[in-house]
This record gives C-alpha cells, structure tokens and sequence, in this order.
C-alpha cells in the first residue's frame, strides 16, 4: 500500500479536515468528523465508524500505517504528510502522528418507549468544552447508558470537546435535544425519576432517594438549569459546600452525583 504524500496545505483533503475541525455546522452538514491522535481514531474504529481518510507523518506511517490500514477494514484514503505540515493543520501543541475524517451520523432524540434508559445525564446548554468533555468521559466510565445536550450546549464533536472524553464519547449514546421540556416529560411518563442539580437548594445528594431508573441535569456553568426544567424535576438536589466558594465546577459536580448515585444503588441492592 502506497500512500499519497501532500506537501501543500492546500490540499483538498487538508482544508476538508481543518474546515471539520472549525465549523460546526460544516460537520453536521457534511456528517463528518475529524479526529486527531491515535487514542480518539481507535475509539472511532472500534465504535464501527467508517473511515474516510487517515493523514500520517511519513516516520509513523513507515511505522505503523499498516496496522492501521487493516484496522480500518474499508476503502480509504492514506495521505502521509512533512512533520512541520502535520503540525499546521492540528490544534495540539504537540501533534500526534496520526489523524483520520470518519463518517458520522449524530444522534437525534425521539422517543423510543423500548429503550428508556435506566440511567442517563441531561446537560443543558453546558458551554465549556473542558466540562462538557469530562462530563462524557465520567458517564462512560460510570456506565451511564445515555447522554442527552441541548440547544446552546457547546457541540460535543468540537476538537477540544472530543480530546477532553479520551476517546469515550464514542461509548455512549449521545442525543441531540430539540425540545428538551417535552423530552424530561416523555422520561417521566416511561418511570423515570428526572433529578435536577442545584447549586442553591435542595436535598444533600448523598441524603436523596435515588429510583432505580433515573436521569440526572446538568445546568449552565453561570446560569444553572433552565427554570422550566427545574419545574419538571421530581428531585431537587444540591453538593454541601463548605468552604469560601460558591459553587462547584459542573464536571467536578456530576461525577460526584453520578457516583453518589451508585454508591446508592449498590447499597440498597440485596
């Protein structure tokens, strides 16, 4: 196998690439994504993402360009490129040898009453990429099934959003919201217990009741959850905060309530 070797960033493939990489609507128009470093480009791969194109530095792929065309198991593009060009089209300081443009269908919600959720988070208009990236990366490794973001949320396929989930973004499902007032009742009418966190009121979440199947909110990093949300909720609850601080950064308050949630479960299991 031969690659094609791109010395010019004008390259159509390469300004395909950054453009994915910069412009949201782009990928959704497009369906596409680009993803750099090893770490996220096995992770789509093993998600069963199909692969469009692959772009090396000419050392890894002499190195391991193989192993990855195998891997990929399809027809796709290989383009090696020089370090210093590799370098001008990544966002890392220190650019990983390796990135790839996959196929990709992003997840729209509809209701479907055979497949509720028996744990899932709701992250309303959440705008730090960093959060909203950790955010992912704890749900996955808490086994929450389903993550659900809507309008005003940061775009969860952002780089820096994508870089922040190591890779677990593609181990859940992550649902776009459209209407996320008439999505928080289809849970509540499907035996879902909706629990708001609050950085003002609301029970201890380490004294809360938590149902077997339940959905945790997320709120705005400054402005909270949406008030209507809020209304919705059948449990308020808050972190006790014990220190000179008000509040709590987002990500640091979902892991806690998704392991607090846990912790409950386990020990009110026989």
């Amino acid at each position: 196998m031969e690659p094609t070797h791109v010395t010019s960033s004008s390259h159509t493939l390469l300004k395909e690439f950054v453009r994915l990489q910069n412009n949201t609507r782009y990928r959704q128009k497009k369906q596409q994504l680009a993803l750099e470093g090893p770490n996220l480009v096995y992770e789509a791969l093993e998600a069963g993402l199909t692969p469009r194109a692959f772009f090396y530095t000419r050392e890894y792929f002499e190195q391991q360009g193989i192993e990855w065309a195998e891997r990929a198991m399809s027809p796709v593009k290989h383009v090696t490129l020089p370090e210093r060009l590799f370098a001008k089209i990544a966002e890392t300081e220190t650019p990983q040898p390796i990135a790839a443009i996959f196929y990709f269908n992003r997840l729209i919600y509809h209701l479907n009453t055979e497949e509720v959720p028996k744990f899932s988070l709701i992250l309303d208009r959440l705008q730090d990429p960093g959060n909203m990236g950790t955010v992912i990366r704890t749900a996955a490794a808490a086994g929450v099934e389903t993550v659900y973001y809507t309008a005003g949320s940061v775009d969860p396929y952002n780089s820096k959003v994508l870089r922040a989930t190591a890779g677990s973004i593609f181990k859940v499902k992550l649902y776009q919201v459209d209407n996320p007032l008439e999505m928080v009742r289809d849970l509540k009418q499907n035996g879902v217990q909706v629990i708001a966190a609050s950085a003002v009121s609301g029970t201890e979440h380490w004294s809360a009741k938590y149902a077997d199947r339940c959905s945790l909110i997320i709120g705005n990093e400054s402005a909270g959850i949406d008030d209507k949300l809020i209304s919705e909720a059948d449990l308020l609850i808050s972190i006790p905060i014990f220190g000179r601080v008000e509040s709590l950064n987002a990500a640091v308050s979902a892991a806690l309530i998704i392991y607090e949630i846990i912790r409950h479960r386990k020990s009110s299991s026989p």
